[in-house]
């Protein structure tokens, strides 16, 4: 193909503009996509010489998107009274791929001819930064979450800590009241725990409590919020469950603990470890968290005070604590 010795460029009304932009401008075939003038920057990207580019299809340089897709958005720049603008990806004459941002829109020539122009800047430097910025964001992010986690999560046992069932406990309480719907507090505590750590040690005390928190975890439901309320207490949010939901609940955790072969068991009081459970629902047995928390602990003491491994249910009504299971 023999190169044009028309320098369309001229023909712009913006010629001496077009010479002196620093962002790479092409004035390209509307139906080829061949390049009928390229200024001094856009020559610099792409080859040695003027020669090198004129009559060439500048599609031959641009390896992202595929060729088609390219063409249809030169295509559709042609129908466009306004930029149209896309990233694309270049090989350039440094043999290097270069991300480039692309605004292409028709341009009528003084001569009455149309055809495309592109104005393509080199982005390559911003989509690095932003990529690490993003990298950097996401990382930060991951911390972030990491740090929440451990925020909220008691670290012996894996479960959540004082701090967060305070807050899931008032959340609750609000949804209950606002619905309203019942929920129920199971306060847990482990049978002569202190005996256990004096005869066996701290280390394997907090063997105990590392599995003691994971068969809680296990046995309780996805949507009950597993506890430990501090040293060897710990509590669980039943939510929407009333009492003789929650008494099953607790029996089930009672019941898991008696039958795990815990390391020692055998020399605590009653020849395992075992757990002293405590149940309390709102509304029946008060009307704020405090109480019903309150509630809870009383019937704990209960339980441990009627000669522990059993469960024990708060009846508000009557004052009374009702025993629901004696080993």
């Amino acid at each position: 193909m023999s190169v044009t010795k028309v320098r369309y460029s001229k023909l712009a009304p913006y010629s001496d503009l077009f010479e002196r932009l620093l962002d790479n401008v092409y004035l390209i075939d509307s139906e080829t996509f061949e390049v009928l003038e390229a200024n001094p920057a856009g020559e610099r990207l792409l080859a040695d010489s003027h020669e090198q580019i004129l009559g060439k299809s500048i599609v031959q340089w641009i390896t992202f998107p595929k060729a088609a897709e390219i063409q249809k958005s030169f295509r559709v720049s042609r129908r466009r009274y306004h930029p149209r603008m896309f990233e694309t990806v270049w090989k350039t004459l440094d043999g290097n791929l270069h991300t480039m941002e692309v605004l292409a829109c028709p341009l009528t020539l003084s001569s009455g001819k149309e055809v495309l122009q592109l104005i393509v800047r080199d982005i390559t430097f911003r989509k690095e930064a932003e990529a690490k910025m993003q990298k950097m964001l996401d990382e930060l992010q991951t911390v972030n979450a990491k740090l929440e986690q451990l925020t909220i999560m008691d670290e012996m046992t894996g479960l959540f800590n004082f701090r967060h069932f305070s807050a899931c406990l008032e959340r609750e309480h609000q949804r209950a009241q606002r619905i309203p719907t019942p929920y129920s507090i199971i306060f847990i505590d482990i049978d002569h725990f202190k005996k256990y750590n004096d005869r066996n040690g701290h280390p394997a005390g907090d063997k105990l409590l590392k599995e003691f928190g994971q068969i809680l975890k296990k046995t309780a439901r996805e949507v009950d919020v597993v506890s430990r309320y501090g040293g060897e207490e710990f509590a669980v949010i039943c939510p929407g469950t009333e009492s003789p939901g929650a008494v099953r609940a607790a029996e089930r955790i009672r019941d898991a603990i008696e039958k795990n072969p815990f390391e020692f068991g055998e020399f605590q009081p009653l020849g395992k470890v075992s757990a002293s459970i405590g149940v309390s629902t709102y509304p029946g047995d008060g009307a704020d968290s405090k109480t019903i928390l309150k509630a809870a602990d009383e019937a704990l003491y209960a339980a441990k005070s009627l000669g522990r491994n059993r469960v024990c249910l708060f009846q508000e009504i009557t004052g009374k604590v009702q025993t629901k299971k004696t080993a």
